[in-house]
This record gives C-alpha cells, sequence and structure tokens, in this order.
C-alpha cells in the first residue's frame, strides 16, 4: 500500500515513523510472554502509540488499512472479558495473526513509501497539470517547453505528472460540442497513451500518470481530486513542486492549501466588454 502524508507532514519523517513501527510490530511478533493475556495488552499498546505517531503524519485511512482493521477493533471490544486462562490459546492466536499481518502490511508501506521517495528526487521539478492545461494552452502538449514554463530552462529536468482524475475528464470532454475541446482532449489522450505504451519522454520531460492506488476513494468533485493529489506528489517530492492550471477556482483551491500553483492565463475576461444583450 502506498501511504500518503498530510500537508504539513515531512516525508522523512513519516518514513522513520513507518520503519520504527515495523520494527517494534517485529519485536513484539517475537517477544515471549506469561500468558496470552498479557500478549493481547502489549498488542494493544503498541497499536495506541502507533496511532498517536502517525495521526499528524498520514491520513486517517492510511492508519485504518494499517492499524484500525476489523481484528483490532475485536480484539480491543473483548479486551475486558479475555483474560481467562481457558481462552488464552483463541487470544494467543488471535494476536499472532493479527501482529503476523500488521508487520506484513507495514513492510509494504515502508517499501512503497521509499519507492515514491526515489520517484521525485530533489534535482527534479514536478508539475502537476490540471485537465484546463490540455484544453487551454497555447499550444499542443507535444510542443509545450515545460522547463522554459516553469523557469527552470537549462537547469533542472522536469517530470509531468497527470492526475488518473484529469485523464477521467478529458475522455468525458471527447463528447464536448465544442469541437476544438473535443479535439484536443482526444489528442492529449493520444499523446498520453503513446508515451506511455512506448515509455518516451516528453522532449527532455519526462510524463506520468498518477494513477489510484488500490482502496483511494476520489473526493466527490474532480477540482478537490486534482488538488488532493498534487498534494501527496507535493509531499513525497524532494524537488519543488506546482499545480499548472488555467482555472481560477482551482488555483485559490491549491493556494489556501499552501500548494505551489502556476496559474496560467488566456485572453478570457480581455479585451473590451461586450454590450449586454
Amino acid at each position: 500500500m502506498v501511504v500518503t502524508p498530510i500537508p504539513g507532514a515531512h516525508r522523512d519523517n513519516v518514513w522513520k515513523t513507518l520503519r520504527s513501527l515495523h520494527l517494534a510490530a517485529e519485536n513484539l511478533e517475537g517477544k515471549n510472554f506469561p500468558s496470552a493475556y498479557p500478549r493481547l495488552l502489549a498488542y494493544l499498546e503498541w497499536a495506541n502509540e502507533a496511532v498517536r505517531m502517525l495521526t499528524s503524519q498520514v491520513t486517517s485511512r492510511d492508519i485504518d488499512n494499517l492499524i484500525r482493521t476489523r481484528m483490532h477493533q475485536s480484539l480491543l471490544d473483548g479486551v475486558g472479558h479475555l483474560a481467562g486462562s481457558e481462552q488464552g490459546r483463541l487470544v494467543n492466536g488471535l494476536v499472532s495473526l493479527e501482529l503476523r499481518q500488521r508487520v506484513n502490511a507495514f513492510s509494504e508501506a515502508v517499501e512503497a513509501f521509499q519507492a515514491q521517495m526515489r520517484r521525485w528526487p530533489e534535482f527534479v521539478v514536478v508539475a502537476v497539470l490540471d485537465t484546463s492545461f490540455f484544453i487551454e494552452h497555447e499550444v499542443k502538449l507535444e510542443e509545450a517547453d515545460f522547463a522554459k514554463l516553469l523557469g527552470v530552462e537549462g537547469r533542472l529536468p522536469v517530470a509531468v505528472v497527470v492526475p488518473m482524475v484529469v485523464v477521467d475528464e478529458l475522455d468525458k470532454l471527447k463528447e464536448s460540442r465544442n469541437q476544438r475541446t473535443r479535439w484536443r482532449a482526444g489528442y492529449s489522450l493520444a499523446v498520453l497513451d503513446r508515451l506511455l505504451t512506448e515509455k518516451v519522454s516528453l522532449g527532455p520531460s519526462k510524463v506520468e500518470v498518477l494513477t489510484d492506488t488500490p482502496g483511494h476513494v476520489r473526493l466527490p468533485e474532480a477540482d478537490d481530486e486534482i488538488v488532493d493529489r498534487a498534494l501527496a506528489v507535493y509531499a513525497m517530492a524532494a524537488g519543488d513542486v506546482q499545480l499548472v492550471t488555467y482555472d481560477t477556482g482551482m488555483a485559490m483551491r491549491a493556494k489556501m492549501l499552501n500548494l505551489p500553483v502556476l496559474k496560467l492565463r488566456n485572453d478570457a475576461g480581455t479585451g473590451i466588454e461586450p454590450d449586454r444583450k
């Protein structure tokens, strides 16, 4: 599973916390106890401490997947009447199973998190594209100079990230009544598909689609989801990250969340105001 840091959490601290909790779970799994009940209490204490440590660093959904499982809730609910010796074998088996699953879950989370940290290193600038960029930008996707656009021309490479929700929005826009919008949407999807299939770069810039991880639940509004995905990249990347958009509302959302945004402009709202009809 891929853990998502919340805004304000530093990726290095999240990684250290995941590693620490993984090691603690492994140590607890191998520790000997005089009976099953003290082992149950030790597991619940570990789980409580893990929730406390992760609450200010990752999403509540991640904490549920890593710690607050159905088995954890069942053991927590039954802690008052599981102390009897006649239940010791059952309790020990349940705790052993849950600890093994938590060790595996944290191991996967640590590995996935490390992979994400390597994905966007410090010397790479990341541009997260909104749907409006594909439709409104003055030049087509293949002709866009992202390094120049972000002001890093000749200095740093650029990674172009397209959230999956943007791909889905472009798919819908292929049915737009506006001919230009319809063409731009279809063209952009074709270019993205070719780049990803052939695993080639867009000039000097690498393009990747940020797919939805298993268990990810999208926000109801597409604009909120795009900002949320950009925030996830911002939390994971070591270098600079900017959300690139022509959408004023999205730019405002991003700024309110302290997400760096490059607000591009077209000629909408310029020139002489037309007469009221």
